[in-house]
C-alpha cells in the first residue's frame, strides 16, 4: 500500500520523503505515523523499478532528492487502481486461532480471552470514532474511519457470538 500511496502522492506533484512522509500522514488522518526508513527504502525500491526518478538534487550539501513519477509509475499505479482489493482470508483470523489453540491445548479460559479481546476492540472503537467525528478529516478518510468501525462492530457482534456458544455445554 505504502508504494501506491507514494505513486497517488507524486502523481499530483513532485516531492521528497519529508514532504511525502508528512501528506501521507495527514492523509491518514494525523493518528499514524510513518517511518521515514520505509519511505525512503520504498522510493529506493520504486527508483530501481523504474516508477519514480530524481527530479532535483538539492545543493546544500544535504543531498536532499525531490521524486516525480516517471510513465511507467503512471502505469502501475492505473493498474493497481484498476484492480479488485481483496479480502483477506475469512478463517484467517488471529483471535479465531488463538480460540481454537486454547481450546486444544485446554490452556486458559475462553471467557477470559474473549473478555480481553472486547476490551481492546472497545478501545479502537473509541478512537476510530473520534478520528471519524474530527471536521478537518478528509473525507475519505473519514470514510476509512467509519469503514473500521462498523468492522469493530461487526468483530463485537461475533465476539458476544463467540461467548455465546463456547458457554452453551456441548453436545458429543
Amino acid at each position: 500500500m505504502l508504494t501506491h500511496a507514494l505513486l497517488g502522492l507524486l502523481r499530483c506533484q513532485p516531492m521528497h520523503g519529508y514532504d511525502l512522509k508528512h501528506a501521507l500522514e495527514q492523509a491518514l488522518g494525523g493518528n499514524r505515523e510513518v517511518n521515514f526508513g520505509q519511505i525512503y527504502t520504498t522510493l529506493g525500491r520504486m527508483e530501481r523499478d523504474g516508477w519514480v526518478q530524481v527530479a532535483e538534487r538539492s545543493e546544500d550539501g544535504r543531498g536532499k532528492k525531490t521524486y516525480e513519477i516517471t510513465s511507467l509509475g503512471q502505469q502501475e499505479l492505473t493498474r493497481w487502481l484498476s484492480e479488485i482489493a481483496e479480502k483477506p482470508a475469512p478463517l484467517n483470523d488471529a483471535f479465531f486461532s488463538k480460540l481454537l489453540v486454547q481450546r486444544i491445548a485446554g490452556e486458559g479460559s475462553p471467557q477470559v480471552m474473549i473478555a480481553a479481546q472486547r476490551r481492546a476492540y472497545l478501545q479502537q472503537l473509541h478512537a476510530v470514532t473520534v478520528l471519524a467525528a474530527d471536521p478537518r478529516l478528509d473525507p475519505v478518510t473519514r470514510l476509512l474511519a467509519d469503514g473500521a468501525a462498523l468492522h469493530l462492530q461487526a468483530d463485537l457482534h461475533w465476539l458476544d457470538l463467540c461467548e455465546e456458544r463456547l458457554a452453551a455445554p456441548v453436545n458429543d
